[in-house]
């Protein structure tokens, strides 16, 4: 090999010039760096070409891929955007943006969820009280009519309706029916608010229905069946048409409450009548049948002598009173059973909001004055009023009526929850007689009430 600096030839793998000791070594480890470094570049560069070679495979893969999560992405952040918009401007409401975010389907929109519907609905359903009666009604258009049934109002022009939150109104009979069990009540404190939704065309069998009311004064309370039959027709004190047969619940005092569908909360139809034979069946006056009456009535109100005389009211009163000026005996009205049940169901009803209020005004009037059950009901009221004590009636039902001469029994299976001045929940079962009689006018007072635990 020869030297690179004087061109002397030196022997094969010499590491000195012989002539001018030139170190051969460190050209070799040179070398050795340069040829490192050319492998390691080509190493570096192949790596960067393979990274970017499969990135792009898996770019063009995910494009191919998912075009539907791409578009879904942008358009939440257009609709991002706008909700954005819609919170920082004031002419745009937050509902609004809710809607564009996400439109309902067909169903969703018609469908609500059932405790929506029952907690929606008892907003505008009512319990409705005379003397002698109660039962249930709900509000039909936003001018503040009631709608219940004839035979819940029939011989009364005022009445009282009381909403879901005990709260009492005075109401006036303006439209009433012998022939159809309907009649309309206005009531000025309703006046504004809005109605529950009307179902204009007739329902199918087997639709899913809601009903409400005040079934044995129980308030607020809703049932859930079917619609099982259609065009059921039947004569009684009233005429019943076509209507609607159903398997919820209903009881006295359920009278006038609304029927609904089960799926759209709209109301389907006015409950009125219960089998006595077999209590799971009940009717329905469909709602679409009565809404002209009801209409008229609303837009051309009765006076309050064509409500009276429609089941000839004053006529009865003013044979009453011809009657008591002949006889000073007490006027012996009959007594009959369904207005006994309707009494007592009422009665029981007053009785808890007086027990809640601690007020005896609320049942002083349905309790014979002066009599045992007068003074040992004012007496009780008295004894719990400040101590916190609450009462929740669960059951109220009318076992048996016993009709006599001079007084009627109405027996009763009773539960209620009691909370003592300790904050102590306590269950009670009762079974009680109560002792009716008629006063000098005619109307049913309370004079004695059996307990048995």
């Amino acid at each position: 090999m020869f030297c690179l600096k004087c061109g002397t030839k030196n022997i094969e793998n010499a590491r000195f010039c012989s002539q001018c000791g030139h170190s051969y070594t460190r050209y070799q480890q040179r070398n050795r760096w340069w040829l490192t470094g050319i492998i390691l570049t080509f190493l570096l560069m192949s790596g960067v070409f393979i990274y970017a070679f499969v990135l792009d495979k898996e770019r063009t893969k995910e494009t191919i891929q998912t075009p539907v999560e791409k578009i879904a992405e942008s358009t939440k952040l257009v609709e991002d955007e706008k909700e954005a918009s819609a919170t920082t401007s004031p002419n745009v409401t937050q509902k609004k943006s809710t809607t564009e975010q996400k439109v309902p389907s067909p169903q969703t929109s018609t469908e609500k969820d059932k405790k929506e519907i029952i907690r929606e609905a008892q907003t505008r359903v009512y319990t409705i009280l005379t003397e002698d009666s109660l039962g249930s009604g709900f509000l039909f258009q936003d001018n503040g009519t009631v709608v219940t049934n004839a035979h819940v109002v029939a011989g009364y022009i005022d009445v009282i309706l009381r909403d879901q939150n005990g709260q009492e109104m005075s109401g006036k009979v303006i439209g009433i029916s012998n022939q159809y069990d309907v009649a309309l009540i206005e009531v000025q404190n309703l006046k504004g608010s809005s109605p529950l939704e009307m179902e204009m065309k007739e329902s199918e069998v087997g639709t899913e229905v809601i009903a409400l009311g005040s079934p044995q004064g129980l308030e607020n309370t809703a049932s859930i069946g079917y619609l099982t039959g259609l065009d059921r027709s039947f004569a009684s004190e009233f005429q019943y048409e076509n209507v609607y047969q159903i398997d919820a619940q209903v009881s006295p005092g359920s009278s006038g409450g609304p029927l609904l569908d089960g799926k759209t909360g709209k109301v389907i139809g006015i409950n009125s009548a219960l089998l006595t034979s077999d209590e799971s069946i009940a009717f329905s006056i469909p709602i679409y049948t009565m809404t002209d009456l009801l209409t008229n009535w609303s837009q051309s109100p009765m006076d309050e002598n064509e409500v009276a005389s429609t089941f000839n009211f004053y006529n009865e009163v003013s044979a009453y009173d011809e009657y008591a000026e002949e006889e000073e005996d007490t006027y012996d009205v009959p007594y009959d059973e369904a207005r006994l049940a309707n009494f007592i169901i009422n009665f029981r009803g007053n009785y808890e909001t007086a027990l809640r209020d601690e007020n005896f005004g609320y049942i002083e009037d349905q309790l014979l004055y002066d009599s045992q059950a007068y003074h040992e009901m004012a007496n009780y009221l008295d004894e719990i009023s400040g101590q916190e004590m609450i009462f929740k009636f669960t059951l109220n039902d009318v076992t048996h009526i016993d009709t006599q001469t001079d007084q009627a029994i109405v027996s009763t299976y009773e539960v209620f929850d009691f909370m003592n001045a300790a904050g102590e929940w306590s269950i009670y079962e009762r079974i009680k007689d109560y002792y009716v009689v008629t006063d000098e006018y005619g109307d049913y007072k309370i004079k004695h009430i059996e307990i048995y635990q």
